[in-house]
């Protein structure tokens, strides 16, 4: 997994991405994962990752919404969604997730949907959206982990390769992409595809 390789994967998927990962199945868990924020009106909230912006339905009025991707034919279409649903407060940039540009400390939450388990550092990504929230802020996850417990077997090593070549890493351990980062888990629940995907909100804890 790299940048310049994601965004041509992705240019390709922002065409049909919301077909798949817009569909009920997912949108369900964006849901659930949000509404476990209790989001309050003026609330500074950043996506990381935003890809086509499917989850801004989801969100309460009057929310400041930030999202950022690296590829911007996705951005393209979240753009158009936040102009559909009246976010007047959006903010939607181009920016690596690894190396974001905004000020330590900025947002009250930081929300990551199917995006570590895409970038190519994910313990990088984690790092960036700790440092810019807030003390006591929540960071929310929705994505697949391989299990704690679980060995890489040669099956599994090259079904990874072909969804590395759709633009997602399968065996990647939340333990490994957590790794020096202060978090307190508020709440882990199983997600879909018999809890190979998870939601996860966590609290920054310094």
């Amino acid at each position: 997994m790299d940048n310049l390789r994601n965004k041509k994967i992705y240019k390709k998927w922002s065409k049909i991405y919301d077909k798949f990962f817009g569909s009920s199945i997912f949108n369900n868990q964006r849901k659930l994962e949000i509404d476990l924020l209790t989001l309050n009106p003026e609330d500074k909230v950043l996506f990381i990752g935003v890809g086509t912006g499917e989850d801004f339905k989801f969100l309460p009025k009057g929310v400041q919404v930030t999202g950022v991707d690296i590829t911007e034919e996705m951005l393209e279409v979240a753009r158009k969604k936040a102009d559909t649903l009246n976010l007047e407060k959006a903010n939607i940039l181009n920016m690596d997730a690894m190396n974001l540009s905004f000020q330590d400390k900025e947002f009250d939450y930081v929300i990551l949907n199917l995006i570590l388990s895409v970038v190519p550092d994910g313990n990088k990504c984690l790092k960036e959206a700790y440092r810019v929230l807030k003390p006591n802020g929540k960071i929310a996850i929705f994505d697949k982990f391989a299990g704690e417990e679980q060995k890489k077997s040669v099956v599994k090593a090259l079904l990874n390769k072909l969804t590395t070549s759709l633009g997602t890493d399968i065996n990647r351990k939340f333990s490994q992409i957590s790794s020096g980062i202060n978090l307190k888990v508020l709440e882990e629940r199983n997600s879909i595809f018999g809890g190979m995907y998870k939601i996860m909100i966590l609290e920054k804890a310094d």
